[in-house]
C-alpha cells in the first residue's frame, strides 16, 4: 500500500511556490533577476570576425535560452555589445573571465565558466515581428543591466546615485511591434499573440546559435557596425533571443 506524503512548508517548498503556474518562458518586457545557467561563444560564418555569447537564464524558475549578446562586429571591431559583456561582469564580480574548451553534443565548443552560475539582472524589451511562414515571433532586446537586489545600473553605483533607472523603464517601456502586415512593417507598441522560433529570417555572417546550427536555420544578421557605449551610459538597443 502506498504511504501519502506529508507535505511541508520551507525554503525549498517555498522557492516552488514561486514557480507555480509559470509557462516556463520569459515573454514579456520587464526586469529580470536571474542565474546564468550557460554561457557559450559562437563565431561568425563566411569570413565574417564577428564573436558573440550565448547565455542561457534562469529567473526563478522562468528560462531564457540562447541569448545571445554580439560583442565583435563582421570587421573584427568591438560594438555596443562589449559593453554589455563588461556590465555583466561587474554585476557577477568576475574581473577576468577566459574561454574554455568544453566537449558538446557536436563537438569542442568554447564556454566561459566564469559567468556560469551568477546572479544577473536584465531589463528586456520584447519585440514582435514576422516569421518566414507569415506567423507572429518574438524576441528580446536589453535595454540595460542592472544589479539584483539592489536594481542598481552600473551609472547610479558609480555615481551612488539612486536605483531609478530600472523603475522609469518599468513604466514607460513597451512591447515594440516591428511585424509585416500586407508588405509595410510597423513599430510601436502593440500587443499580439507570440510564439514558434525567433531566429526565423535571418541572414549575414553573424555568429550562429547552437540550436540553429542542429536545425540548418540561418542566422540572424546583427548590426555588426554600431560602435561601443561606454558603461554607464544607457544602453542602445542589443537583441538577445529568447526561445
Amino acid at each position: 500500500m502506498n504511504q501519502p506524503m506529508t507535505f511541508m512548508w520551507n525554503n525549498e517548498t517555498a522557492e516552488m511556490a514561486k514557480k507555480a503556474g509559470a509557462t516556463g518562458g520569459i515573454s514579456e518586457t520587464g526586469a529580470y533577476e536571474g542565474e546564468i545557467v550557460s554561457a557559450v561563444y559562437t563565431f561568425g560564418k563566411d569570413g565574417s570576425q564577428s564573436q558573440a555569447l550565448e547565455l542561457s537564464l534562469d529567473s526563478n524558475g522562468l528560462k531564457a535560452n540562447f541569448l545571445r549578446i554580439n560583442f565583435l562586429g563582421k570587421d573584427g571591431q568591438q560594438t555596443f555589445g562589449m559593453g554589455l559583456v563588461s556590465a555583466l561582469m561587474w554585476v557577477a564580480q568576475v574581473k577576468q573571465a577566459q574561454p574554455q574548451q568544453v566537449q558538446g553534443q557536436n563537438g569542442i565548443e568554447w564556454h566561459c565558466p566564469a559567468l556560469v552560475g551568477k546572479k544577473v539582472g536584465l531589463f528586456l524589451q520584447k519585440v514582435l515581428y514576422t516569421k518566414n511562414d507569415g506567423g507572429d515571433g518574438y524576441k528580446f532586446e536589453v535595454r540595460h543591466v542592472f544589479q539584483p537586489g539592489t536594481r542598481k545600473t552600473y551609472a547610479e553605483h558609480a555615481e551612488n546615485a539612486p536605483a531609478e533607472a530600472i523603475a522609469a523603464l518599468e513604466l514607460s517601456m513597451k512591447d515594440k511591434d516591428e511585424r509585416i502586415h500586407g508588405g509595410a512593417q510597423f513599430s510601436g507598441s502593440r500587443n499580439a499573440q507570440h510564439g514558434g522560433n525567433p531566429y526565423a529570417n535571418q541572414t549575414g555572417g553573424a555568429p550562429q546559435s547552437r540550436l540553429q546550427q542542429n536545425s540548418g536555420q540561418s542566422p540572424i544578421d546583427f548590426d555588426d557596425d554600431i560602435p561601443f557605449a561606454p558603461i554607464g551610459l544607457p544602453f542602445p538597443s542589443h537583441s538577445i533571443y529568447a526561445l
